[in-house]
This record gives C-alpha cells, structure tokens and sequence, in this order.
C-alpha cells in the first residue's frame, strides 16, 4: 500500500500574530490577542490603501522588486503552443544577447522601457515573452490601464512587482494623455514599467516615453529567428527547408499560426510559412524601393522614413522633421503611386484628399467644401504619425492670378488650406505631400517653410528607369527577357503606359491560351499600328533626323533619343535630358539655338526631300506652334529683342493666348515673324552643311525606328571629324528626360 501523506494547514492569524508553545490551543491573554489583532488590521488597511497622509512608504528592496537570477538570459521552455509567442521569445532573446546590460537596466527600481512591435497582433505574445524571460514568473503584472484612484496613491507592498500597458492602438483610451497617473504611480513606488505597442508615440503614455531608458524594436523576422521559432514549435530542428531571406521579412502574425500542423516538424512548418509568405510577396504594397525614375523624390523619402521613425521613438523633435513636399511632373509618372509608397515605406496610414473630393462634399457650396477639407485634416492629426496627401494641389490656384467673378469664394479656399498646413490646430506628425502637373499655377504661400516647403521633380523615366518599371510589373512573366530595346522604343512614356502595355501583353496571352510573350508586350507598346507605308516612314526619319543633329551640335550632352514610333497624334519626336542643378541664363543665343531645333525637321524635310510636308504644324503642340510661342515670349517678356522697344514688357502670354495676341498686335507679329525666318533660315543651312548626318540618322531610324542619344552624338561627332563610323544602336543608358517639339 503506498504512503499517503496529509498536509495540514497551519491556523490562520492575524498578521503579527504568534502561537505560543506553551499554550495547547494556542491561546494569548486578552489584552495581547486585542493589540495584536489590531496591529494586524492596520497593516493589513495599509496594505489596501496605502499610507496615512504624510506617512513616508519604506523604500521596496531591490530583491523585493526584482528577483534575483542567476543567469542574465532565462532558460528556453521546452516548447511553446503559441507560435506567435515562439517567435517573439526568439526575437526578444537576441535582443538581451546584443545587450546583456538591458536586463538589469529593466530590473531597475521605477526602470521604463518601451517595447515597439510589428503591428497590434505582437502586443500580447511579445509581453509575454518578456515576463518569461526576464521576470522568470508566472505572476500577473499590473495593468496600467487599471488607472489609480490618485495620480500618486501608493501601490501596496502585496500587489505584483511591475506594471504593463499593452495597446494595440485600438482601444479607445489608447492614447499618449491616457495612463499618465499610473505611469507616475508605478515610478514613484518603484515598480518597473514596460509599454508594448506597434506605435509607441501615438499610443502609450507620454510620460512613459520621457523616462523609457531603453526603446526596443522588436524584430523583423530572418530566416534563422523562423528556424528557431521552428524548432520551439515542433520540438524539432529544421535540416532541409528554410524560409528564403526575401520572404522572411513578410512572414506575419496570421502567417505563423496558419503554418501550424498537429505533429509536424520543424521542415514542414517551414515550407508552409515560405508559401504562405510568398503570397504576400505578390500582393505586398508598393514600397520607395520599387519606384524607378524619380530619385530625387526617393532620396526625400527615404530621409523623412528615417526622421517619421525617429519622431515615433520621441528620438527627434517634430521642429526637425520636413514638413512637406510637392511632387510636380506630367500625369501619369507616378506621384500618386509615390504617396503610397512613402506610407508603406514608412509603416504609417495614408490619409487622401483634393480640392475636387472636398468640393463634392455634400451640397458643394464653399462651407461644405471647408468642412471637408477641415475633416480630412482632422483625420490625419488623428493617425498621427501619417502622410498626408493632397493631389492636384495647382487646382487651389493662385490668388494674385484669380480674375473671375469667383474670386472671394477662391481666396478664401486657399486661406482654409494654408491655414491647415501651419494654422491654431497645427499638424504634428503629418507629413503632407503635394501633387500637381504645373508647379507656376500654385500660390506661393503654399510653398513657404514650414508648409510645402520642398518641390520635387518627377520627370519622364529614362531608358534604364523604363526597363526597370517594366521588369517590376511583369513580375515573374518573361524571366530574363532584354527589355532594353523596348525601353529604347518606350522612351517618353509614362510608368502608367507601362503598366498598362504589360495588362494588355496579359490579356493577349489570355485570349491565345498561352504563356505570355515578348512579343506580346511589344504589340502593346506599338498600339497595335501597322507599320506606315515606307515613304511616309522615310519623310518621319528625315523630320526627326533634323531635330536630332541640330540638338546634338547645338547642346551637345543634352539629346536622349529620337524615334520614328507613333504615339498619340506624333508620328515620331525627339526626346532631350533636363541636366542637373540650375539652369543656364536664357541669352538671345540660347534662343536661336532653341529655334533651329524647333525648326530644323521641316528644314531637312526640304533640303533632303525636295520639299516640306505639313508635319510640322498642326496643334498648340506642333513644331510651328512652339517656335512662335518661344518667339513671342521673346518679345513680349523676355527682353530677347533688338531695336526700338525692346525692353517692354507686355506680359507673358498663355499659348492659347498667342494667336488673338499676334492678331491684335502686328507690330509684335512682324518681330515674330523676322525672327522665325531668320531661325529656318539658318536651320536650313546647319542641315545643308550636315547633310551625310541627317541621312544617316534617318536610314538608322527606318531600321530600328529608335536611336539612342550617346548613339546619334557618336555618329554626328564622326561626320564632324569626317569619319562614318556606325553606332551600337542599343548601347547604353539615358539621363531625366523632357520632349522636344
């Protein structure tokens, strides 16, 4: 029969109570049992409540508040159930093994420290993970949500050796001005104090933050932290699978458990979270580093990244960070993809709103209109840290140029936006950015310091920029094709126009049941026209050859690609390169020289051909229409002129405007005109004297219907030097690009 053992519980005393060996039932004299009873009730109130006003607690000893350990880091559970919770041990544990000096930075009598987690799924398992570790016990924490009767009430000596907040962000008290009195409670009777948040600044304490001696940022996740969760999990080390390093990073909370299998091993659930990862791979947002072509506007965005994370740790003062921006370049080049991907770059929410948004508000009359705007600015201060955007921001206008009936209602439109950039409420922790088309139609006010106080350039993709947008929308579609030739063909489109040639390439190879092809994209970039009849080809060429040679003697550097490809209404065109840094003084020289360019497509047309087609008029756009637009400004404004009133400025006119102008002024037509027959005049003599470099450019064209900038300037600077060398016609890479008429 085995033994049996009872224990039997000792009889319950007040506190400070004793038994006496002497007495059988243990018994006290009268007075003795009463003095000692109440002493026990007092400490026991005391206990409760705390101490009596004026009455100092006795400082808690350090092993009172902090149990000893006898190793810095505690011993690994043999396994854990909780997958999310295996993760956060392992992060959590290289964290204290690169810093042996945080435990005991974190065991300090009233120590803080704030814990910054991958999203509001980490709060819970990486708290957790930390009681385990370094507190060792399986006690409960206070709850600094549990706010004290007092902001300084005493907390007794009976209660747990430290306090917690665990937010999420959601709650609704998950606020900075919330858990204050607690935090000061907690400090003051010297328990530590630990925050857990995906978004410390917006959501724990602030003055937990002012006395945090250390911010941790736990993770991301690496293909040996998922090993090692692995074998926690399973209880059995991985020896053939890893989660490949791209994907590690994407693995998230849901991913974790959704991986998880009743007696699986450590290589099964592996392969699971690679799978499961590599669907968020596809369908992951657009970060800055997928953006090509813009990288003046990434550099900035990946400097206000740093500052924003710095802000959110209360490393950084609000006074350092950029305010805002505005992304000025032609529809289509991304600055609205850009918005987006600076907030996922940054981990923050992406608030949006526009004039036209605000305007359809309700009724739409100029109260609705303010309240909107006023309401999208309010959401932003709310998601603090946050990007804001405002697209087509040169809609507001500016108020020296409003001359319409409206104009009342216009101003004080504007006077609500500049007022929600830097006005009473203020905008801590919103950054706003700006995009728009025509940088001179915004109010100057807008871009001050303090408000908008950047402008950024989002000019045309390059070549290598185009190749490089195209790669990134076909995914895993045509691995290892060369786009560099379609890029060339491409040149002066947008990455909206790429993406849509890479839909329809999918499309095609939907409707033929087939893999997609190369050929595919390049039937969507040509748009389906059919090669033009070979002496049309032929007159494009020589049209364009002229643009091309004049923009390769006249601004040598400059030219990034002429084609003969249709696009739109242009049968071909010339691109050129915006150089770096300021641009040079406009002179009368730089107008003649701008001019020949203009017009030396009709020149090579009629020294080559014989005769001038009508290509080079047309619309406001055309080759005519801008060569007189350039000369009128030089008339009118520019102070390019000679002779008699000269210097009279007249105003700078609209295109639009030009036509009735000309009309209306024949004096101004007339000086127009000389200037532009001087102009052709000598645009006819540059073809005339490089003639064997036009007809050649123009044979290379109707051959490979582009021709890269570096080639052209080769083969101009080889007729120069009386030598016809051939260029490599899909040699190299082109700088920012701008079109040329």
């Amino acid at each position: 029969m085995p033994d049996t053992s009872i224990d039997t519980p000792a009889p319950t005393l007040a506190p400070g109570a004793t038994t006496s060996p002497n007495s059988a039932e243990g018994a006290l004299p009268a007075g003795d049992a009463l003095d000692l009873a109440l002493k026990g009730l007092a400490e026991a109130v005391r206990d409760e409540i705390g101490n009596e006003p004026g009455e100092a607690e006795p400082a808690p000893s350090r092993e009172a508040i902090c149990p000893p350990s006898k190793s810095a880091v505690v011993a690994t559970p043999l396994w854990f159930d909780d997958p999310i919770e295996a993760a956060a041990f392992v992060l959590l544990r290289r964290v204290l093994e690169r810093d042996p000096g945080l435990r005991e930075r974190a065991l300090a009598p009233g120590a803080a420290v704030v814990f910054e987690v991958a999203d509001a799924e980490w709060v819970d398992p990486v708290a957790e993970a930390w009681r385990v570790l370094v507190r060792g016990t399986d006690a409960v924490p206070l709850d600094g949500d549990e706010d004290q009767e007092r902001p300084y009430r005493p907390i007794p000596r009976t209660e747990p050796s430290w306090g917690e907040f665990r937010r999420d962000g959601l709650g609704r008290r998950h606020r900075p001005e919330d858990g204050n009195g607690s935090v000061r409670a907690m400090v003051a009777a010297g328990r530590p104090v630990y925050g857990f948040s995906p978004s410390p600044a917006r959501s724990l304490p602030s003055d937990l933050l002012r006395i945090a001696v250390d911010t941790v940022v736990v993770g991301p996740l690496d293909p040996a932290a998922l090993a090692e969760a692995a074998k926690l999990l399973t209880d059995t080390a991985p020896t053939t699978a890893a989660v490949p390093a791209d994907l590690a990073p994407l693995v998230g909370a849901s991913d974790l458990w959704l991986a998880r299998r009743p007696g699986q091993d450590g290589d099964d659930y592996l392969v699971r979270l690679a799978e499961l990862a590599s669907q968020r791979l596809i369908a992951r947002p657009v970060t800055l580093r997928d953006l090509h072509g813009m990288d003046e506007a990434v550099r900035w965005g990946e400097d206000v990244a740093r500052d924003l994370a710095d802000y959110a740790r209360g490393a950084l003062p609000w006074r350092d960070v950029d305010r805002g921006a505005v992304l000025v370049g032609p529809t289509g080049t991304g600055k609205t993809t850009f918005a987006r991907a600076l907030a996922a770059h940054c981990g923050v929410p992406l608030v949006t709103g526009s004039l036209s948004a605000w305007q359809g508000a309700k009724e739409g009359h100029l109260g609705s209109l303010l309240g909107a705007m006023r309401e999208t600015f309010e959401a932003a201060r709310k998601a603090a840290p946050c990007i804001l955007l405002v697209d087509e921001i040169d809609g507001f206008g500016d108020r020296a140029s409003f001359r319409h009936r409206d104009r009342d209602y216009a101003i004080q439109v504007v006077n609500a936006l500049l007022e929600e950039l830097d006005g009473a409420n203020g905008r801590e922790g919103v950054v706003v950015l700006g995009c728009c088309n025509d940088a001179s139609r915004l109010d100057p006010a807008i871009l001050r310091p303090g408000r908008l106080e950047r402008q950024i350039r989002v000019p045309l993709p390059d070549r290598a920029a185009l190749a490089a947008i195209l790669r990134h929308h076909l995914g895993g579609d045509l691995p290892g094709a060369d786009l560099s030739r379609l890029a060339l063909l491409g040149l002066g489109s947008t990455g909206a126009e790429a993406e849509r040639w890479v839909r329809g390439m999918r499309r095609r190879a939907r409707n033929a049941r087939r893999e997609p092809m190369l050929a595919d994209l390049e039937a969507e970039l040509r748009g389906g026209r059919p090669r033009p009849p070979e002496e049309f080809l032929r007159r494009t060429a020589v049209h364009e050859a002229g643009h091309a040679v004049a923009a390769a003697l006249g601004r040598p550097g400059a030219l990034v690609s002429a084609t003969v490809l249709a696009s739109g209404d242009r049968a071909g065109r010339v691109l050129w390169a915006q150089r770096d840094g300021a641009d040079p003084s406009f002179t009368r020289a730089a107008l003649a020289t701008l001019l020949r360019e203009v017009l030396a497509g009709r020149a090579a047309e009629e020294e080559l051909l014989g005769e001038a087609s009508a290509g080079s008029g047309g619309g406001a756009d055309s080759d005519l229409a801008t060569a007189t637009r350039l000369a009128t400004a030089a008339v009118t404004a520019l102070g390019l002129d000679r002779g008699g009133g000269a210097l009279v400025w007249r105003g700078l006119p609209e295109a639009a405007d030009v036509p009735g102008l000309l009309a209306a002024r024949p004096d101004v037509a007339c000086r127009v005109g000389e200037m532009l027959d001087t102009a052709y005049a000598e645009a006819r003599t540059l073809v005339r004297r490089h003639r064997e470099a036009v007809e050649r450019l123009a044979e290379l064209l109707v051959a490979h219907e582009a021709v890269g900038g570096a080639e052209i300037a080769s083969l101009v600077a080889a007729h120069v030097c009386g030598t016809a060398a051939v260029p490599a016609i899909l040699s190299g890479s082109e700088a920012g690009l701008l079109e040329a008429p």
